[in-house]
């Protein structure tokens, strides 16, 4: 791995740190009644662990790893935007009792592929449907909150494709009297990191063996120069933008003790290369 992308990650993991222990140190209580507070946190919080994964795994030799996984901060700040451009309290709502969505889809996919052998020898839905409601003390409430969802599991909570809510028109954030939207982050960082996350062609491209070769498990260094600096860079951007939108939500202003040091990275990483 090029030793600039090791110093880089040095850097991003003592921000890190930095932004977790700040946010720590501050003890947030979420409002009551309130659920864009306890989405946002739930986002914030998430996002630095997703950030610590990104450095322990360049930390590892594992910079095409790290890259895939920095998408997620992408998919989040994703999410953060459309939750806090309009409709917050809302769309916090909608986010948030998504789960209910994927709590009664297990249910379905349980009956379906969970078997035992009945007293004639066939094979039978290990547990009925109404064996499953049963375990589930909640199970009227979730089906109440998840009709809110489009009918096919794995339309997203939203009811929108991560394009979509790229390109709603922000609701803060202008440049030249024109609101802004995130085509640049969907149709380049998310679609790029998206070739990392998924089994792709351009994911192994690294991982190919020669016919002159023998066979390791390993990477070619020559073929990924400069990913674990790509990795860092989103981290540091992303938890950037994250931190950025979740604060005024909360009705806070972004701390520069947090904005400093990751634009602070950010600026070190452009002018070293």
């Amino acid at each position: 791995m090029p030793q600039t992308d090791k110093a880089h990650n040095r850097d991003l993991k003592r921000t890190v740190k930095k932004v977790r222990k700040f946010l720590n140190d501050q003890q947030f209580y979420p409002r009551a009644n309130v659920m864009l507070d306890r989405a946002v946190l739930a986002l914030v919080s998430k996002s630095v662990n997703v950030a610590q994964g990104v450095v322990c795994l360049i930390d590892a030799g594992l910079p095409e790893e790290a890259f895939g996984l920095s998408r997620t901060l992408v998919e989040i700040a994703l999410n953060l935007r459309f939750v806090t451009n309009r409709y917050s309290e809302r769309r916090a709502k909608k986010f948030a009792h998504y789960s209910t969505k994927w709590k009664l889809e297990l249910i379905r996919r349980a009956v379906k592929h969970f078997k035992a052998q009945d007293a004639k020898g066939q094979l039978q839905p290990k547990y009925t449907k109404a064996q499953l409601r049963k375990m589930m003390p909640d199970y009227k409430r979730m089906v109440r909150l998840a009709r809110k969802y489009p009918k096919r599991f794995g339309a997203g909570w939203s009811g929108r494709n991560a394009r979509e809510m790229a390109l709603e028109a922000d609701g803060h954030d202008k440049i030249d009297g024109k609101p802004v939207v995130w085509e640049f982050d969907y149709d380049w960082i998310y679609a790029w990191t998206s070739q990392y996350v998924h089994a792709t062609a351009v994911s192994m491209d690294s991982h190919v063996t020669e016919p002159r070769d023998a066979f390791i498990v390993q990477i070619a260094p020559h073929r990924t120069q400069g990913v674990g600096t790509s990795a860092v860079v989103n981290t540091a951007l992303y938890l950037w933008k994250i931190l950025r939108m979740a604060f005024p939500a909360l009705g806070e202003s972004f701390p520069t003790k947090l904005s400093d040091p990751l634009e602070k990275l950010l600026v070190k990483i452009y002018e070293t290369g």
